[in-house]
């Protein structure tokens, strides 16, 4: 058994270097195999419908698949009374299913889905433009056929695992999530190799999928990929809400004042090299500051505490900076408060940039849902199209699209999820641009239910300045919160 298994391993890496088989040529050859890269590029539309039986119960059903370039994507799966759909419509993502019904995505659930959108409207044509990152597995068995296995990353903590028959270099496989994908019966599809027989393995259950329609360039709406409209859910005054939610950040500012709390921050770079740096992990006790902002208290670095020399460093410049901060903000708010015209302009300041953000934006697909157990007004953001951008500020509120919910009894937001429709250039991509798909997570929840405290910030940018290149993963997690004397020092303790 061992010899033949070390000469299996043999056979597999001998055939490896005598083809020079690389994860690029592997999927050159797919691309190659399906159609190639140019007639791929000229997809704009799929749609994919099917029907469906469990193998173990003999249910029947219908499976559908439905995208639209640049990022659209929606899936659907329905065995009654039970319907299972995922989706993304360039802004959000949003599913349904029997047991929640119909609701917002959000974590590793709406990354996978916009995941996704990219993914199949890419069909790996590119892999540089999509910023897909694959590497070769190994060779093995499936259904009974020598194939490729790559491993392929689409972003933070989302990958496929994709397999390419050896002989034909069409995918035999895809493994996505907790979902696993076997292809066959490939037919011609406007010159698409195109599978028409599907096995889904999914929760538990078996599913064969015969497809009925595969159509391209097929017109498609774009109310496919919309959450469903509710009946009786109008957007509100979006620059009546705003200013609320401006104005309420003021009169709760003083409660937020009264705590400081833990802050756990998780970082990861990747160099221009395309080498993946160490996590480093930094845990800080953060003090608010009166009149407003922050200071975080270094006290340990990837699960170490700090001490000695650099414990005794780390308190001087917490104490130096918090008086810094404290002396700074105290000037502003006396300032402010001795000069009723200087308050004013603030304030006008302020109504004057939700005003210039609302310009910009769009708002759509208004609903209603519980997140977390709180009642919110949940709806898409995107790009005004009516409205062209001047500065490079308004260019990137602009750029910015993604789902905002909102708590309307608090006026505070409970979540926000944000990210670069498009890539944003600075000064025509001469002095550095942030990649397409960049985002941005931000999350509040009650403390003692009487307000409200971010407990949740997540960062994922790709950025290039001048011609240094970089990505940045970064999570943030706030946690036990605690009433704070803002008169409080940090004092060194000897060891």
């Amino acid at each position: 058994m061992k010899s033949t298994a070390l000469a299996l391993l043999f056979s597999v890496v001998s055939l490896a270097q005598s083809q020079k088989i690389t994860p690029q040529k592997v999927i050159d050859d797919y691309v190659r195999a399906t159609g190639g890269a140019k007639a791929l590029a000229q997809i704009q539309t799929e749609t994919i419908a099917g029907s469906l039986s469990e193998e173990s119960t003999g249910k029947t059903g219908s499976y559908s698949l439905i995208v639209k370039a640049p990022n659209r994507f929606y899936s659907e799966l329905i065995v009654e009374p039970n319907r299972d759909v995922d989706a993304y419509n360039g802004k959000s993502a949003w599913g349904q299913d029997f047991s929640e019904g119909t609701h917002t995505l959000t974590g590793d659930a709406a990354k996978e889905a916009e995941a996704a959108g990219r993914y199949r409207n890419g069909r790996l044509a590119d892999l540089k433009k999509d910023k897909l990152i694959v590497q070769l597995a190994g060779i093995e068995k499936v259904r009974g056929r020598d194939a490729y296995h790559i491993h392929a990353v689409l972003g933070a903590g989302v990958t496929r695992e994709l397999f390419f028959d050896t002989k034909t270099h069409l995918m035999v496989r895809e493994t996505v999530a907790t979902e696993q994908f076997d292809y066959d019966d490939y037919r011609l599809v406007h010159r698409i190799q195109t599978p028409y027989q599907i096995e889904l393995h999914r929760g538990g259950h078996d599913y064969r999928v015969s497809v009925t329609r595969a159509e391209f360039n097929s017109p498609v709406d774009n109310s496919v990929f919309d959450f469903p409209k509710a009946a009786g859910i109008p957007l509100p005054d979006m620059k009546a809400l705003f200013l609320d939610l401006s104005k309420n950040q003021k009169a709760l500012e003083e409660m937020r004042r009264l705590y400081t709390w833990h802050a756990t921050v998780e970082a990861q770079e990747t160099d221009s090299k395309g080498q993946i740096k160490p996590k480093t992990v930094l845990e800080l006790e953060v003090f608010p500051i009166a009149g407003g902002g922050a200071v975080g208290h270094l006290i340990a670095k990837d699960s170490q505490p700090l001490t000695g020399n650099e414990k005794k460093k780390e308190d001087e410049r917490f104490n130096k900076r918090f008086e810094e901060q404290s002396r700074k903000q105290a000037k502003k708010q006396a300032e402010l408060a001795s000069d009723p015209k200087k308050q004013a302009k603030h304030d006008e300041k302020q109504e004057a940039d939700i005003t210039d953000f609302l310009r910009f934006k769009s708002f759509t697909n208004p609903r209603r849902e519980r997140f977390r157990g709180q009642e919110v007004l949940a709806f898409d953001f995107g790009a005004n199209p009516d409205n062209k951008a001047k500065s490079i500020e308004d260019r990137l509120v602009q750029n910015l699209a993604g789902v905002m919910l909102i708590d309307e009894q608090a006026h505070e937001v409970v979540r926000l999820e944000a990210h670069m429709a498009d890539v944003f250039k600075v000064a025509g991509g001469l002095v550095g641009s942030v990649d397409r798909g960049s985002g941005y997570v931000f999350e509040q929840t009650k403390i003692n239910n009487e307000v409200w405290l971010p407990s949740y910030v997540e960062i994922h940018a790709a950025m290039r300045l001048l011609v240094v290149k970089e990505k940045l993963n970064q999570i943030v997690r706030f946690s036990d919160y605690k009433k704070f004397n803002a008169e409080s020092k940090v004092v060194a303790v000897e060891q």
